[in-house]
């Protein structure tokens, strides 16, 4: 923790994560040890330090579990597996240390974010970018139904920053990122061919395990202190597609 001393900072962007559920399920100790213990060192590390203005800690839409309707700030966190349950842990871990030692946090929570950047493959848009780009027929590992949210990148800093200027009104809230693309993976796929204005070959394995089945995030809350997000996906696929063009 003498690094926290030492430093000179004010503010903690707090988003080190093991973030693939499956890696998650493969080896879940090692996804507890991250996300969990991760989180604590950080914020034991910062406990009693005065100098630290802020932190915001990155949990997830994951974290409240299977629901039939959109996630409210106020549902229960309620994961089932290794991932979700990470998360939900995490969470409720930093609104514990905002009661308890009144640290100076707020969380977020998104759905899945996608741009320039992520290298996790089995993610659905790096995939499709992928598969573009090698010419390869892209590999759906769901049965193609589940629902997300999908988040540019961009308007994630923009969420981010907003609350680091909001923070002495926000602290020990939580807030949820939602978008303007709330879609299927198969959705994603055939959205993908209509910008680029061709097929995208893919087989649907349907050998995900432990995903829950539709996720949306409601976002009043956010947008009360000023956000919005300001790109979709039909904005952004290019350019996010170029990118992917010059790594592969």
């Amino acid at each position: 923790f003498k690094y926290f001393d030492k430093s000179n900072f004010d503010y903690i962007f707090h988003l080190a994560a093991e973030p693939i559920v499956e890696e998650a399920f493969k080896n879940p100790y090692s996804a507890f040890e991250t996300n969990i213990m991760g989180t604590i060192n950080i914020l034991e590390g910062i406990r009693g330090n005065k100098k630290i203005k802020g932190i915001i800690a990155a949990s997830s839409d994951k974290a409240y579990g299977k629901t039939k309707k959109a996630y409210k700030e106020n549902s229960p966190l309620r994961g089932d597996h290794p991932y979700d349950v990470s998360k939900s842990c995490m969470d409720l871990i930093c609104q514990s240390y905002f009661m308890t030692y009144n640290l100076p946090i707020a969380i977020t929570r998104f759905g899945n974010v996608y741009g320039e950047g992520d290298l996790h493959f089995d993610r659905i848009i790096p995939g499709i970018c992928r598969a573009i780009v090698k010419n390869e027929a892209l590999d759906i590992r769901s049965d193609g139904t589940y629902i997300r949210d999908y988040l540019y990148v961009g308007d994630v800093v923009d969420g981010y920053l907003l609350l680091l200027k909001n923070m002495n009104k926000i602290k020990g809230e939580a807030f949820n990122f939602s978008s303007r693309d709330t879609l299927s993976v198969v959705d994603v796929v055939k959205k993908a061919e209509k910008i680029l204005k061709a097929k995208i070959p893919y087989k649907i394995l349907n050998i995900a395990q432990n995903e829950i089945p539709y996720q949306h995030l409601e976002d009043s809350k956010i947008k009360s202190i000023g956000w919005n997000p300001k790109h979709s996906l039909n904005q952004t696929f290019l350019q996010t597609l170029k990118w992917y063009r010059t790594i592969l």
